[in-house]
């Protein structure tokens, strides 16, 4: 648990780095409130952190950004506030960090094989069957440990 929590405060210290608004600390604010993390706000924080779209945007930019790239068919809906898959996750993750995956994930790029390479590499740790739902601790740590990754 001292894990996760170390983790956590080290997300919100990339975040700060990251010249964040203010708009987005009552964003994470409101999203380790929920139980289960949601679509909208698990794309803005993936998209903003790998500099896809401006910190300073919001979420209907990170869904825009979704549609304008053609991966909204990818995604078994759109609608901000429903919870988000392991699966999708792992995908914005992906797509986000543009990071390449295993053979299936190279022909097959999409939520399921996804969550095989997010799980073959320790990203997201628990069950991992694409269609579970996740905490929003779950989400914030795979994302430091990608953005982590990805300084090296």
């Amino acid at each position: 648990m001292a894990r996760i929590i170390i983790k956590s405060l080290l997300f919100m210290l990339l975040l700060s780095l990251f010249e964040l608004a203010a708009q987005s600390n009552e964003l994470l604010d409101d999203y380790y409130s929920r139980s289960e993390a949601d679509f909208g706000t698990s794309t803005y924080l993936v998209l903003a952190a790998s500099g896809k779209i401006s910190e300073s945007d919001g979420v209907p930019e990170a869904l825009s950004w979704l549609e304008v790239n053609g991966l909204d068919g990818k995604f078994s809906s759109m609608n901000p506030d429903r919870p988000v898959s392991y699966g999708e996750f792992a995908f914005l993750l992906m797509k986000g960090f543009d990071l390449k995956g295993g053979i299936l994930y190279s022909l097959f790029p999409g939520p399921r094989y996804a969550a095989r390479e997010a799980s073959y590499r320790k990203w997201i740790l628990g069950n991992s069957m694409p269609g579970r739902t996740l905490k929003p601790f779950e989400a914030i740590n795979a994302l430091t440990l990608i953005a982590e990754e990805s300084q090296l």
